[in-house]
C-alpha cells in the first residue's frame, strides 16, 4: 500500500482543489438536479484530478445491486459495463465496491490486488493502477458510492486521501438527501395540486368518461407525471380497456400490449396484477445487477424509472368485505423518478384512488337510481297484469292526442271495451284463469290495432281504445269487424276453451269540437252500456255515441267547474248524506294502503296512536275535499303542504299516484249512488290535487338539489376541518326536512362529543344533556344508548336510520324528549375520508316519519356523504385522540375572543450579544367563564377563518396599545404578534393591521408579524403576488418566519417570501436533551442559513442557562425562552424592566452545552482553513472554548485528556484518520458529559 510520501504533493493539490470546487457547486445549486449535479461532480474530479475514471452510484435502500448514476473521464465506458452489489454471495459484491458498502470505509485497491481478480482484465485494459472508493448512507438507507480511478505508472492514489474521499462522499451524501427533500417537496406540492383539481372536479359529481380523463390530466399536465394511462374493466372483455392516456409519453405507452384482467406467472404487467389483487403495485426499473426476472417494460427503459398502479373501486364499501370487491378499472402512474412513490406519495395517490372511487360509486347510485325511477315511472303508468298502459298513461295520451287533432285538423276515436261474462269465468273457474282470459284479451288488441292506435286498461275488465288521424267514422268499420271477430274466439286455458265476448262504445272528437278526454270516455261509456244491454239482440257489438255535432245533447248541462257556484250548489246538497259515508272511505282507503308494498312499510313502522291520528286528518282532508265552500287557492294550498309532508316522510312519486288512484276508486265505490255530477266535481278536485302535490314534492327534490350545490360550494372554499363540519349543519339545517343538524365523533369512553350543531331541537337536547336530564348517544354496542343510529353507524360504517322515535325500541332512552322537541325521524352517516375509516358522524334530525328512505333521499343522504368524504379528505380532519371541542365551549370561546376575555401576554426577546431586551412578543390568552385562562393550544382550533381575524385585530389593538404605553414610560421597545400563514393570501389581514397601526399612533416599523406555520402554508407556499403579502410590505411592517425547520414547507416559504426574520422551533431546541450533538449541529446550520440570506436569528424555547450560553455561542442573534424570562401580563412589565439587569454573552463557556457548542464551531472553522499545516498547528494550539470549560470546572480527567490528545492529533489536519477517530472519541465523551450534566 503507498504511504503519504508516495503520493505527489500535486496530485494532493489537485485532489483538495477539485473537492473545493465540488462543494462549491454543491452548496451553490440548491436546486439542481441530483443526477446532473453528479454528473458535473464527477467531471470535476476527472478533469482536475487527471484521472482516467470517475464514478458514483447508488444502492438503493432493501436493494443489493449498484447503478451507476454518473461518470467521467476517458475510460468511463468502462463503469458502464459494471454489475456491483454489496451481496458477498455474488460476484459484483466481492470487490472493492462490495467490501466499502459493507464495511462503510473508504478503501484504496490496487487492480493487482486480489479483491480486483473479477475486473482485473478489464481494469488493465483501460491502464487502471488503483482505486479509491469511498460510500455514506442516506436518509432512506441507501447507499452512495465514490470510486475514483488512477492510472497505472502515474500518480499514485494513497491512504492521505481516503478521509477526503469520505468526506466529500458524506457531503455528496448530504446534497442527496437535501435534493431528494426539496424535489420530493416539490414533486408533492405538484400532486397534491393535482389532488385538489381532481378533487375539485368530482365535486361536480361527472359521470366515469369525465372522471378518467380528469383523473388523467391533472396528473400528467399539474403533477408532472411522464404518463397517466388510465383502464376500465369491461363485462364480458378479457382485457382491460383503456379509457384515458396522457403525458409525455404517451405514445410509447400505446406501443405497450393492453393488459389482461387476469394473467398468471412472475412477469405479470404491472397494470394487471394491481387488478387482480386490488391492491397498489409500484415497479422500478431495473439496475445493473438486477435479476433477470424483473418484469420491467424494456420499451419503457429511456423514458421512465417508475411505475405504480392503484385500482379504483366503484362498488360499494359499506359492510363489504374489501378483499371481496372487484376493482373497476386501474390507473398507471409513469415517472421519470425512481423513488417518486414513497409513503407520502403512495398515501397521496390512495387519496385520489379513494376519491375517484367515491365518485364512481356515486355515479352508479345514480344510474340505478334513475333505472330504478325509470322502472317506477314505467309501473306507474301500466298495468301489472297485461303490461298495457293504465288509467294515469290515458289521461295522458287522450290529452296529448285532442291536443294534435285540434292543431292538425283530425278525428279520433274513443272506445271503451267491456268483456261480456267474465264474472262466471272468475266464478267457475278462479280468477288465476281470470286474469289469464284479461291477459290474452290483451294481447289480442295489441296485435289487432294500427300501428298510431293505443290500447289501455281501463280497470276490472274494461279496457280503453283510441283510434288516431281517422278520415270518416266509416273508417272504423272493418278495424273492429276484425277486432269483434277476434275477441270472439275462445280463450284456451290448460286445455279448456272459455268462450268470451265484448261490448263496445265508441265516441268520436272532431277538431272543431270542445270535449275533453274525460266527457268522451264518459260517451263512450254510455254508448258501451246501451250495446251491453241489448246484447242478446244486437246486430253489432259496438254501438257509436253521437255524431260529432250532437256530443253536446248527450250530457246538456255539461260538465261542471270544480270550484264556484255550480259546485257549492252540488256540494251542499250532498254534504249531509256524504258525511257519514266518508268514515267508510277512510277505512276502505287505509286498509288498501297497509296492503302497498312500500306505503304499508311506512304505516307499520308509525306508532298506534300516530296511525289514529293518520286517519283523522285524512278524514279531515276529505271533508276539506268535499266541502261546497273550497276555492282553488286554498286548495292549492292545502295540497302543496301535503305534496311536502309525503315527499319529506319518503313516499315515491309512484306511490302517491297509485294512492290517489286508490282513493279516487274508494270514492266512486262509496259514493256510487249520490248525484254523479257532485262526484265528478270532488273527483276533479282529486285530480288537480294530485298534480299538486306532485308539484310539491318536484320542488323539495330542486331544493335538495340547490342544498347539494351549496355543500359542494363549501366542500371546496372551506379552510379547516371546524368551518367545514359548522358550514355543514348549517346549511342542511335551513331546509325543510331537518329539525337540526349535529356533528360528532366518540371520545375515548365512547360518547359522542358533538363539535358542530345547528337547529333549536339539538341544542335543547345538549342543555338537557349538561343539566343531567338527558342520556348521551354512545357508539360502543355494550350500552344501551349505543344502539342507536349514531352507534351503529360508527360501527357498521354505513348509514343507519330511525325511522319513528315512537316506535323505535333503540331510541326509547330518548323517545320523550325528541317527541317533544318535535323530532320524529333521523338519519345518521359515518364520514370516511379514506375507505372504512370514520372519524365523524353526521346526524340528521328530521320532524318528519320514514327516516329519508325514498329513493331520491337515499340518493340526496348518499350525495351528501360522498361530498363531504372527499372534503374532508382535502382537509384532513383531526386524528382519533385529537381533543374535541363541544359545540357550546367552542360557541362560547368564539364569542368571547371579541370581548375584554381576550387578554396578551408578553414575553420578552433578548439581544443575546448583551443580554438587552430589543422587544416583546403578544401571546394570546382566552379567559375562560370559570377563571380559568386558556393558552392558544386550547382555543385556537375552536376559531375558523372569520374568527382568526377577529382575534388578529383584537390583539394588535391590545398589543400595540401597550407598546405605546411602554414608550410613554421611557421603554421604547418593538412589539411582535403572531399571525396565520393565511395572512399572506388574504388581505383582510393588512386592511385590519392598518387601522389598528392608524388608531393606535404605534410606528409600522415598530411592528413584527410572526408568520406561524400550518398545512394551508404548507399546501400553498405563496408569493410576493399574493394581495395579503402584499399589502402587509405596504404597510411598512416587519416579517417573521416562525417555527423555522417544524417541517419542510418553512424552508420553502424561507426562499420565496421576503422574510426580516427567522425564529428556529422551540421543539428543535428542547431535542438538546436527548440528542445534544445532532440538534447543535442542526440549530447551527439554521443559523448559518440566517446569516447566509442576512436575516436576523431568534431561537426559542431557551428554557435553561446552558441553551442560552449554546445559541449564544453558535451565533443566535436572539434568544426567547423560560430561562430569560415567562410571558407575563401588560400591568407586570414595567415592574419587570426596571429589575432587568442585561447580562452580557460570556466569553468563554460556563456550561458543559456551551463547551459542545464551542467544539462544533472550532471544528468548523478548522476545515475551513488552508489545507496547510502551519495553519493547523495554529489552529490546534489556539486556546479554545472546551478547555476553558474544563480548566473553569477543574475537569483534567479522561475527557480532559481525551480533548488533549485530538488538538495534538489535530497538527495532521482535519482529514488525517487519526485525528478524525481521536475527535470522535472527544465528541463521545463530552456528550456523555452533557447529558450527565444535564440530569
Amino acid at each position: 500500500m503507498p504511504n503519504r510520501a508516495a503520493v505527489p504533493g500535486e496530485l494532493r493539490e489537485r485532489f483538495y482543489r477539485s473537492v473545493a470546487e465540488t462543494l462549491s457547486l454543491l452548496h451553490a445549486a440548491p436546486g439542481h438536479d441530483r443526477r446532473r449535479a453528479l454528473l458535473e461532480v464527477s467531471r470535476i474530479l476527472a478533469a482536475t484530478m487527471k484521472l482516467p475514471l470517475v464514478w458514483i452510484g447508488r444502492r438503493e435502500s432493501n436493494m443489493h445491486a449498484v447503478e451507476v448514476l454518473a461518470a467521467a473521464g476517458p475510460a468511463q465506458a468502462y463503469a458502464e459495463t459494471l454489475r456491483l452489489s454489496d451481496a458477498m454471495d455474488e460476484p459484483g459484491g466481492r470487490g472493492p465496491v462490495g467490501i466499502v458498502l459493507r464495511e462503510e470505509r473508504a478503501r484504496v485497491t490496487p487492480v493487482a490486488s486480489a479483491e480486483f481478480a473479477h475486473w482485473r482484465a478489464a481494469a488493465r485494459q483501460h491502464g487502471f493502477g488503483a482505486c479509491i472508493v469511498a460510500a455514506s448512507r442516506t436518509r432512506d438507507g441507501g447507499q452512495l458510492v465514490l470510486a475514483s480511478y488512477s492510472r497505472e505508472g502515474g500518480p499514485a492514489l494513497g491512504e492521505e486521501l481516503l478521509d477526503w474521499a469520505q468526506r466529500l462522499v458524506d457531503e455528496l451524501s448530504r446534497f442527496w438527501d437535501h435534493q431528494m427533500l426539496l424535489e420530493r417537496s416539490i414533486r408533492m406540492s405538484r400532486y397534491r395540486d393535482a389532488q385538489r383539481t381532481i378533487q375539485r372536479a368530482l365535486l361536480e359529481q361527472p359521470d366515469p368518461d369525465a372522471i378518467y380523463p380528469t383523473l388523467a390530466r391533472a396528473l400528467a399536465d399539474i403533477a408532472g407525471a411522464a404518463a397517466v394511462d388510465v383502464f376500465a374493466a369491461v363485462e364480458g372483455q378479457d382485457t382491460l380497456r383503456r379509457v384515458a392516456l396522457v403525458g409525455p409519453i404517451a405514445e410509447v405507452m400505446l406501443t405497450l400490449p393492453m393488459p389482461p384482467r387476469h394473467q398468471d406467472g412472475p412477469r405479470t404487467i404491472a397494470p394487471t396484477q394491481a387488478f387482480m389483487q386490488g391492491t397498489p403495485v409500484i415497479r422500478r426499473k431495473p439496475t445493473a445487477g438486477t435479476p433477470s426476472d424483473n418484469p420491467w417494460r424494456p420499451e419503457l427503459s429511456e423514458h421512465a424509472s417508475a411505475v405504480g398502479c392503484w385500482p379504483l373501486f366503484a362498488g360499494p364499501v359499506d359492510g363489504t368485505d374489501p378483499n371481496a370487491r372487484t376493482p373497476t378499472g386501474v390507473f398507471v402512474v409513469v415517472t421519470a423518478e425512481p423513488d417518486a412513490f414513497d409513503e407520502e406519495m403512495c398515501r397521496l395517490l390512495d387519496e385520489i384512488a379513494d376519491a375517484a372511487g367515491l365518485a364512481l360509486r356515486q355515479h352508479a347510485q345514480r344510474h340505478a337510481l334513475r333505472q330504478e325511477q325509470e322502472r317506477q315511472t314505467y309501473l306507474a303508468s301500466h298495468d301489472d297484469l297485461t303490461d298495457l298502459p293504465n288509467r294515469r298513461a290515458l289521461d295522458r295520451h287522450l290529452d296529448a292526442v285532442l291536443a294534435s287533432a285540434r292543431r292538425q285538423g283530425r278525428r279520433v276515436a274513443v272506445g271503451l271495451l267491456d268483456l261480456d261474462d267474465l264474472k262466471p269465468i272468475n266464478d267457475r273457474h278462479g280468477h288465476a284463469v281470470g286474469d289469464r282470459v284479461l291477459a290474452e284479451v290483451a294481447e289480442r288488441l295489441r296485435l289487432l290495432l294500427r300501428g298510431g292506435d293505443y290500447v289501455a286498461r281501463f280497470g276490472g275488465d274494461e279496457f280503453v281504445l283510441v283510434f288516431d288521424d281517422l278520415q270518416h267514422e266509416s273508417d272504423l268499420d272493418d278495424l273492429l269487424e276484425r277486432i269483434g271477430a277476434a275477441l270472439l274466439q275462445p280463450v284456451p286455458i290448460d286445455g279448456r276453451l272459455l268462450p268470451i265476448g265484448a261490448s263496445l262504445g265508441i265516441a268520436t272528437y272532431a277538431s272543431d269540437g270542445h270535449a275533453s278526454g274525460e266527457q268522451l270516455l264518459r260517451l263512450a261509456d254510455q254508448a258501451m252500456y246501451q250495446v251491453k244491454a241489448r246484447k242478446r239482440h244486437r246486430t253489432r257489438w259496438w254501438a257509436m255515441a253521437r255524431s260529432d255535432g250532437a256530443l253536446a245533447t248527450v250530457e246538456p248541462e255539461g260538465p261542471v267547474a270544480p270550484y264556484g257556484e255550480q259546485a257549492t250548489m252540488l256540494l251542499r246538497a250532498c254534504r249531509d248524506s256524504w258525511q257519514p259515508r266518508l268514515q267508510a272511505v277512510v277505512e276502505s282507503f287505509c286498509a288498501a294502503l297497509l296492503q302497498h308494498e312500500g306505503i304499508g312499510t311506512l304505516l307499520r313502522a308509525l306508532p298506534d296512536g300516530e296511525y289514529r291520528a293518520l286517519k283523522l286528518h285524512m278524514l279531515a282532508h276529505l271533508q276539506v275535499l268535499a266541502r261546497a265552500d273550497l276555492d282553488l287557492a286554498a286548495h292549492r294550498k292545502r295540497a302543496t303542504r301535503t305534496g311536502l309532508f309525503h315527499a319529506a316522510c319518503g313516499l315515491e312519486e309512484v306511490w302517491l299516484l297509485e294512492a290517489i288512484e286508490q282513493l279516487r276508486d274508494d270514492l266512486v265505490t262509496v259514493l256510487a249512488s249520490a248525484d254523479r255530477r257532485a262526484l265528478d266535481v270532488v273527483l276533479q278536485r282529486l285530480d288537480a290535487e294530485r298534480h299538486w302535490q306532485l308539484e310539491s314534492m318536484r320542488a323539495l327534490q330542486r331544493r335538495r338539489m340547490a342544498l347539494l350545490a351549496r355543500l359542494n360550494a363549501l366542500a371546496w372554499s372551506a379552510e379547516g376541518y371546524l368551518g367545514l363540519i359548522q358550514g355543514v349543519v348549517d346549511i342542511l339545517a335551513s331546509h325543510q326536512e331537518f329539525a337540526a343538524c349535529a356533528v360528532g365523533r366518540p371520545d375515548d369512553s365512547g360518547r359522542l362529543t358533538y363539535e358542530a350543531v345547528a337547529g333549536n331541537a339539538f341544542a335543547a337536547y345538549l342543555r338537557a344533556l349538561s343539566a343531567g336530564e338527558a342520556l348521551p348517544i354512545r357508539v360502543d354496542p355494550g350500552h344501551p344508548e349505543g344502539g342507536g343510529p349514531s352507534g351503529r353507524a360508527w360501527r357498521t360504517v354505513s348509514i343507519q336510520r330511525c325511522v319513528h322515535f315512537g316506535s323505535d325500541p333503540a331510541m326509547a332512552s330518548w323517545r320523550d324528549m325528541a317527541l317533544g322537541l318535535g323530532v320524529v325521524s333521523s338519519v345518521s352517516i359515518p364520514l370516511c375520508p379514506s375507505r372504512d375509516n370514520p372519524v365523524v358522524v353526521l346526524s340528521l334530525y328530521s320532524p318528519y316519519a320514514g327516516g329519508l328512505q325514498s329513493e331520491d333521499q337515499r340518493a340526496f343522504v348518499e350525495q351528501v356523504k360522498s361530498v363531504l368524504d372527499l372534503a374532508l379528505a382535502r382537509l384532513s380532519p383531526p386524528r382519533q385522540g385529537a381533543e374535541l371541542l363541544p359545540f357550546f365551549v367552542r360557541e362560547r370561546w368564539r364569542a368571547r375572543i371579541a370581548t375584554d376575555a381576550l387578554q396578551m401576554h408578553y414575553q420578552p426577546l433578548i439581544r443575546l450579544a448583551d443580554g438587552a431586551v430589543t422587544e416583546f412578543e403578544a401571546l394570546a390568552r382566552l379567559r375562560d367563564v370559570d377563571d380559568q385562562l386558556l393558552a392558544p393550544g386550547r382555543f385556537l382550533p375552536a376559531l375558523d377563518a372569520d374568527d382568526l381575524i377577529v382575534l388578529f385585530r383584537h390583539g394588535l389593538a391590545l398589543a400595540t396599545a401597550c407598546r405605546q404605553s411602554l414608550c410613554g414610560a421611557g421603554h421604547p421597545l418593538d412589539m411582535s404578534v403572531n399571525v396565520p400563514a393565511a395572512a399572506l393570501e388574504d388581505p383582510r389581514y393588512g386592511a385590519a393591521a392598518a387601522a389598528v397601526l392608524a388608531d393606535s399612533g404605534c410606528p409600522p416599523a415598530a411592528l413584527l408579524l410572526e408568520i406561524l406555520e400550518s398545512p394551508l402554508a404548507s399546501e400553498h407556499p405563496g408569493s410576493l403576488d399574493e394581495p395579503g403579502m402584499q399589502s402587509l410590505k405596504a404597510l411598512g411592517v416587519r416579517l417573521v418566519e416562525d417555527d423555522l425547520g417544524a417541517g419542510y414547507s418553512s424552508l420553502i416559504r424561507l426562499r420565496q417570501w421576503p422574510f426580516d426574520r427567522i425564529k428556529i422551533d422551540q421543539a428543535i431546541v428542547l431535542q438538546a436533551r436527548r440528542d445534544p450533538l445532532n440538534t447543535l449541529r442542526f440549530i447551527r446550520q439554521l443559523i448559518r442559513i440566517g446569516n447566509d440570506l442576512r436575516l436576523e436569528v431568534v431561537v426559542e424555547g431557551l428554557e435553561t442557562p446552558d441553551l442560552i450560553e449554546a445559541a449564544s455561542l453558535l451565533g443566535a442573534d436572539f434568544g426567547q425562552g423560560y430561562a430569560l424570562a415567562r410571558p407575563m401580563p401588560a400591568e407586570a412589565l414595567q415592574g419587570w424592566l426596571r429589575a432587568h439587569r442585561p447580562a452580557p454573552r460570556a466569553q468563554v463557556p460556563l456550561t458543559s452545552l456551551g463547551a459542545l457548542a464551542s467544539e462544533l464551531l472550532w471544528e468548523e472553522q478548522f476545515v475551513a482553513l488552508p489545507a496547510e499545516s502551519a495553519f493547523w498547528a495554529t489552529h490546534s494550539g489556539r486556546t479554545c472554548g472546551p478547555g476553558e470549560y474544563f480548566h473553569l470546572a477543574d475537569l483534567d480527567d479522561s475527557l480532559g485528556a481525551s480533548h488533549h490528545a485530538m488538538h495534538v492529533a489535530a497538527l495532521k489536519g482535519p482529514q488525517d484518520p487519526h485525528y478524525r477517530r481521536l475527535r470522535e472519541t472527544f465528541l463521545a465523551a463530552l456528550v456523555a458529559h452533557v447529558l450527565e450534566s444535564s440530569g
